[in-house]
């Protein structure tokens, strides 16, 4: 998948989902449930357990219907072990410049960590597709509407402490896409009926990202 391609999928289910922790080899079912919920995007977290075998499984598993992507990537160097694998875009929590050049030489889709409308500009100048507003929570939707004034054109994707409830305020104030992780997917997923609650959590972010 192209970085072209990989911003198309995110923007069609507008949620990327953040797997990170140890899912016990059961990371090819969890997607299923976000897929069949409708969610487009998931980023496997590289300080994750197998983060390189597991995105390697999904790429190869669901790569021509999702978006599949590394996170928590800090250095250039990571960036080439992953898209050997065949991750399609790279999230950070931070802006490097470095790791973005990495990102749009192996054309993957450039998501770095950014906080001020500073560090957002020096990202989309440095070739970045799109920002992660990060800790969103610390922010919340309104920061994120005043963004939209003087960068209305730039894809901005709130992520920390964002859940199904609070998500449609980010969307309502301009988000590109969110990003969702333990609000989404977490350890309880591997419990008895934990696939079906899942399923729920699911299917309540794609509802919040569906335009109003």
């Amino acid at each position: 998948m192209t970085s072209d391609q990989a911003i198309e999928a995110i923007a069609r289910g507008r949620i990327v989902a953040i797997m990170r922790g140890d899912f016990q080899g059961r990371e090819t079912e969890i997607v299923s449930v976000l897929l069949a919920a409708g969610i487009t995007a998931v980023e496997v977290t590289l300080n994750s357990a197998d983060a390189v075998g597991c995105i390697r499984r999904l790429a190869g598993q669901f790569g021509g219907r999702m978006a599949v992507g590394a996170g928590t990537v800090m250095k250039a160097e990571e960036v080439d072990k992953v898209a050997d694998v065949g991750a399609s875009f790279i999230v950070s929590p931070n802006r490097n410049v470095a790791v973005i050049a990495a990102t749009k030489r192996r054309d993957m889709a450039s998501i770095p960590g950014c906080f001020t409308p500073s560090e957002i500009v020096e990202a989309i100048d440095a070739g970045a597709d799109a920002a992660k507003l990060f800790p969103a929570s610390a922010v919340g939707p309104a920061f994120l509407k005043a963004l939209r004034g003087p960068l209305p054109k730039v894809r901005i994707v709130p992520t920390g402490g964002v859940d199904s409830q609070n998500a449609t305020g980010y969307f309502a104030a301009g988000a590109w896409a969110i990003g969702a992780g333990s609000e989404l997917i977490n350890a309880d997923a591997l419990k008895p009926g934990g696939m079906d609650r899942l399923a729920t959590r699911a299917v309540a972010f794609a509802a919040a990202a569906l335009p109003t």
